[in-house]
């Protein structure tokens, strides 16, 4: 087991789009052994049911011990006798991990299961240690919101190697590193990490009024607030966030620690931006840990409004997507809807971003939809359903042929040659070819562009993300083709160039390998 003994208390925070719920089911074990009395019964009952989840989800045994004395042991004496009396760790190949505080010393020590070393190396144990101790031991009448910090990180660096990803030191050198960016900024009027406050000021003036404003565009803007998280002095209502996202932040605990945690979560990922007039989203592409955030766009510039963030996603644990999206009635939703996608029953993510499932330790999960960049397949275009109701709007002024089919149902495939041959007689009267795979799977049909080859498809392979309910007819029907609420693949119609749909068919292979399809056939024998 590695020991490693810091004076002070180790914190970690909680993303401003978390939230803490308790989720009451039997517990076999305690994770939380509080001798020292120093949390409340409700947040031992609370950490006892996440730290389950966490077990469910990872397969690691986390525990916490706090003693107030230690009757002549050394706290590393007492902190491997305790590891070795609860058996942390036995039953899961010792994948275990044991938080050993004393309250009166103000100290803490590690032991770290010998199989989860190279997950939680050194260089993430002491940066832990450096940056929380200072924060949670001056904080004390917040005590259970350092500790579920701490278990948040630890459920981060978790997931992140699950996920297949090494330890970054990069969000540590760039939280360590603010004397270097205050000095290139200006906005810090101090740099002592030894004097930092536990709660940031609610103070504004100085030079952090003049950096931390509206930008000119979202990523610069983003970058402000990057630079802000690492300001441990820069106070919190600044300009760079909307009216209520300040006022929300001056009644939240926002700490060092919360912001070094947000640092730790997305400094050095890879985004992408969508604007629609004066709203924006930025998504994270490579990592599925991390929500969107929500901007607004003001007389002097883009601003960032993290109270969206909190009303329109919510966090989760013990299952194989770690946040999900909710869509409340306001301008957010209404901008930003067409872009999401229905990854399960009740998860909502956005389309286009790193969604892959976490291999849960209790579940089944295919290894290859967690592989980074398992959604990239190559000859596969990925498309929304608003997006391909505006390619089918683009094409009025030619006739156009219109395929909705689903490459995973056996029936489809086994009649798909008779589905190429009605598409290729369209073509050859003049008619462009929209097809579009609408399988309902999240995840990229890896298959499809090699079997469209070989059945000699005249049209690429693109595939629809997974839509909310009631999303395909709200942008498809008003193209002209008519979608209700129960419908069958495959879908074809034939449109003119006027937009007119001269005809349309569902369930076509269902109808045998003649595709007596009626009106499509005869509208099409028409055509002139």
């Amino acid at each position: 087991m590695r020991r490693l003994a810091v004076a002070g208390l180790a914190a970690l925070v909680l993303v401003g789009v978390g939230i803490w719920a308790r989720v009451s089911k039997p517990r076999p074990v305690h994770h939380v052994d509080d001798r020292a009395g120093i949390l409340d019964t409700a947040d031992v009952d609370a950490f006892e049911d996440y730290l389950a989840q966490v077990d469910s989800e990872s397969g690691v045994d986390i525990r916490f011990v706090f003693v107030d004395s230690l009757a002549g042991e050394t706290l590393e004496q007492f902190a491997v006798r305790m590891a070795r009396a609860m058996g942390i760790g036995q039953n899961l190949d010792r994948r275990g991990i044991l938080f050993a505080y004393d309250v009166r010393g103000q100290r803490i020590h590690i032991e770290v299961g010998p199989t989860l070393q190279g997950i939680f190396p050194d260089g993430f144990i002491g940066y832990l240690m450096r940056e929380q101790v200072h924060s949670f031991f001056t904080a004390r009448k917040n005590m259970s919101l350092g500790l579920r910090r701490t278990v948040y990180m630890l459920q981060t660096r978790l997931r992140r190697a699950e996920l297949g990803d090494d330890y970054d030191p990069r969000p540590a050198t760039f939280i360590e590193d603010r004397r270097r960016l205050a000095i290139g900024g200006g906005a810090s009027e101090s740099t002592d990490s030894a004097g930092a406050r536990p709660f940031r000021s609610r103070l504004r003036g100085g030079a952090a009024d003049r950096y931390f404003v509206p930008q000119p565009t979202v990523a610069t803007s983003y970058q402000r607030y990057l630079e802000w998280l690492a300001q441990p002095d820069a106070p919190i209502d600044v300009p760079l966030f909307t009216h209520d996202t300040q006022v929300w932040l001056m009644g939240s605990p926002f700490t060092a620690m919360l912001t070094d945690y947000i640092l730790f979560m997305e400094y050095g990922r890879a985004y992408q931006v969508v604007e629609r007039g004066n709203l924006a989203m930025l998504y994270f592409t490579d990592d599925p840990l991390v929500s969107p955030h929500f901007f607004r766009r003001t007389a002097a510039g883009w601003v960032m409004d993290i109270l969206a963030d909190v009303r329109h996603s919510r966090e989760a644990v013990g299952g194989a997507w770690t946040w999900f999206l909710t869509t409340p009635d306001d301008d957010i939703t209404g901008a930003f809807r067409d872009t999401y996608t229905k990854v399960r029953s009740v998860v909502i993510r956005v389309a286009g971003g790193d969604n892959r499932p976490l291999p849960i330790h209790r579940a089944a999960v295919s290894p290859e939809l967690t592989r980074k960049g398992a959604g990239n397949v190559p000859g596969l275009e990925r498309i929304t359903v608003h997006e391909a109701a505006e390619r089918i709007a683009a094409a009025r002024g030619k006739l156009a042929v219109v395929l909705f089919y689903q490459w995973g149902n056996r029936n489809t495939r086994e009649h798909f040659p008779q589905v190429v041959e009605l598409v290729r007689r369209c073509q050859e009267r003049g008619a462009r070819v929209l097809a579009f795979s609408v399988d309902e799977p999240f995840y990229a049909p890896r298959g499809l562009p090699g079997f469209l080859r070989e059945q000699q498809a005249p049209f690429p392979a693109i595939h629809i993300y997974p839509w909310l309910d009631g999303q395909f007819g709200e942008y498809v029907n008003p193209t002209g083709i008519h979608i209700g609420d129960s419908w069958g693949t495959p879908f074809i119609a034939l449109i003119d160039k006027d937009g007119r749909v001269l005809a349309q068919a569902q369930s076509i292979a269902a109808q045998g390998p003649d595709l007596a399809i009626g009106d499509v056939e005869a509208a099409l024998s028409a055509l002139h």
